[in-house]
This record gives C-alpha cells, sequence and structure tokens, in this order.
C-alpha cells in the first residue's frame, strides 16, 4: 500500500491521525508508519476498515497505477521546495463552494 494514498484521503476528509485512529479502532502509530511507508501491506481487515472510512473501494487504497485515482493528488503531497498555484476565475464563477474548495487545496499544502 502506498502511504501517500492514506494521506492524501485523510487531508481531503480533513482529519488528523489521532481522529482516524478513533473512527478506524487502528492505532495512530500503526496510521504513522502506513503513512510514512515504513508498513506497506496491511492487513486485509485494516484495508476494508480504511476503505469503508473513506468510501472508497480497496482497490483504490493499494492500486499502482501510472494514472492517479481522482482522489489522491500525488504532486501536492511530493512537493518540498516550491509550489506555484494559479487559479482564474471570473465573478460569476466565484461561488462559496469554489472558495471551500480553494481553502481546503491552501490547507493541504501548509500541512506538508
Amino acid at each position: 500500500m502506498d502511504g501517500n494514498k492514506l494521506k492524501a484521503l485523510r487531508i481531503e476528509k480533513e482529519m488528523s491521525l489521532s481522529k482516524l485512529s478513533e473512527r478506524t479502532g487502528i492505532s495512530k502509530s500503526y496510521l504513522s508508519l502506513i503513512e510514512r511507508n515504513l508498513q506497506t501491506n496491511p492487513s486485509l481487515e485494516i484495508l476494508e476498515t480504511l476503505a469503508e472510512t473513506f468510501g472508497v473501494a480497496v482497490e483504490d487504497l493499494v492500486r499502482k497505477e501510472k494514472e492517479q485515482s481522482p482522489y489522491f493528488c500525488k504532486g501536492i503531497l511530493q512537493v518540498k521546495s516550491k509550489l506555484k498555484v494559479e487559479i482564474e476565475l471570473t465573478d460569476d464563477q466565484l461561488t462559496t463552494e469554489k472558495i471551500n474548495q480553494i481553502k481546503k487545496l491552501i490547507d493541504a499544502i501548509n500541512s506538508n
């Protein structure tokens, strides 16, 4: 399992490791090991629990593809030094939903 996928889902759902641990019954330390790719082979039971918690298929958690699922943004998590994001919206496109999406993007970038 790619721990970056788990971390991306957790960030997308605005969930801390502690909160994920509470919801799944999986220890915070074990979840951290998965996210840091130190534990790459969790049991099927753990994979099913995580998939159910995030509302995705187990296959989405373990699939290694060139093309990423829409749930995961590999680029944001791998940026270490410099990131430039440009968003262009007209006045009629700037809705509350768009503003919230932009805030989530900024939060995800800041958390790394």
